[in-house]
């Protein structure tokens, strides 16, 4: 099995990205950009997702890792909050939210497989001379669930 050696080739970081592409999109539109604060919390709970999952990657432990994919879950949890408030001030349109919904039917399902394989597998020792680093199996946090 084959480690991820950068966070950007699991899924989840792959399936954030777009994600926040989609929310750019929204924040972009004139009546959401008008208003700032909910604009600046859209972007900063959009971007938050990746971040954390990023940071995570870069832990030495599955635990650690584990528990900053939780607060890019939650953040995600947030992001979806923030935006139903968008569609309720008649920022969006309901049919405008449905590619980050689409996303998100994939997203989280990935977030539960990646922390169930942190759970269940112990932190791999490093080899001499490397420095110790979470290596995750591409098998695990690469899988691609468009199959859903």
């Amino acid at each position: 099995m084959k480690a991820a050696r950068h966070y950007s080739e699991l899924i989840v970081w792959k399936l954030a990205e777009e994600i926040r592409i989609e929310v750019f999109k929204l924040t972009a539109k004139p009546c959401f950009a008008a208003d700032f604060r909910a604009k600046s919390q859209a972007e900063d709970a959009a971007n938050s997702v990746g971040r954390n999952i990023a940071e995570g990657f870069g832990c030495t432990t599955h635990a650690e890792f584990a528990r900053f994919l939780e607060i890019a879950r939650r953040s995600l949890n947030e992001l979806q909050d923030i935006l139903h408030g968008a569609q309720l001030k008649e920022y969006v349109k309901p049919s405008e939210l449905t590619p980050i919904r689409r996303l998100s039917d994939r997203i989280y399902p990935a977030f539960s497989r990646l922390l169930a394989y942190l759970r269940s597998t112990p932190t791999p020792t490093p080899r001499k001379g490397q420095e110790p680093k979470a290596r995750i199996a591409k098998d695990h946090a690469v899988k691609d669930l468009r199959s859903r």
